[in-house]
């Protein structure tokens, strides 16, 4: 899957920031759907609004993340089934509402519990602290407090001083002291064969 290209069965499975990127980068209507041409004004003739509506669903027809667009809109709880004032991903706002209260609302639920939960792993990812230790001839190296891409950058430094002899007994701790190095991209490369501390 593609930011610029998304399908119906990719939208239904993907998480909210997944949707939300490939709609910023390649709607057609640039992701500008409080627009006149996607919402009813108020007072705008009915028959003025149908013209509209149309328009708007020809720009959503041609669009490549029409699907993601329409995954948003119903999990965000777009649309109303007593008012058609709206078009998301192509469809209209009684359409949205028909799908997510009687055709789709256990699966749009699961998916709006399961973006919540991947939106709170991310902010635990992202408070995350981890400490990287290393040996070299001079002595024992302790860094505390790195975020996980530093880890990866420095524990990535290390590895190539270890595969020069320079560095050896590379290890990742969580919080807790829980010795976490197989979690991290730079230690599941090949590690060669690492001199033993002396």
């Amino acid at each position: 899957m593609t930011l610029n290209r998304i399908g119906p069965e990719a939208a239904r499975l993907a998480r909210r920031p997944v949707l939300q990127a490939a709609v910023d980068s390649g709607a057609r209507c640039g992701g500008r759907i409080d627009s006149v041409l996607f919402n009813r004004n108020d007072g705008l003739p009915l028959a003025i609004w149908a013209a509209q509506q149309a328009s708007a669903q020809q720009v959503c027809a041609r669009c490549p993340v029409r699907p993601a667009c329409e995954e948003l809109a119903l999990r965000d709880g777009a649309g109303d089934r007593a008012s058609d004032d709206l078009v998301r991903g192509g469809r209209t706002g009684k359409e949205l509402a028909v799908d997510r209260e009687i055709r789709q609302p256990g699966r749009l639920a699961a998916a709006t519990a399961a973006d919540w939960q991947h939106l709170v792993e991310l902010n635990a990812a992202a408070r995350a602290r981890f400490t990287l230790a290393y040996t070299m001839d001079a002595g024992p190296v302790t860094k505390q407090g790195l975020r996980r891409d530093a880890v990866e950058r420095i524990g990535a430094m290390a590895m190539r001083a270890a595969d020069r002899g320079e560095v050896w007994d590379i290890a990742v701790y969580n919080a807790a002291g829980a010795d976490i190095t197989d979690e991290f991209a730079f230690a599941r490369e090949d590690f060669g064969d690492l001199p033993v501390a002396a």
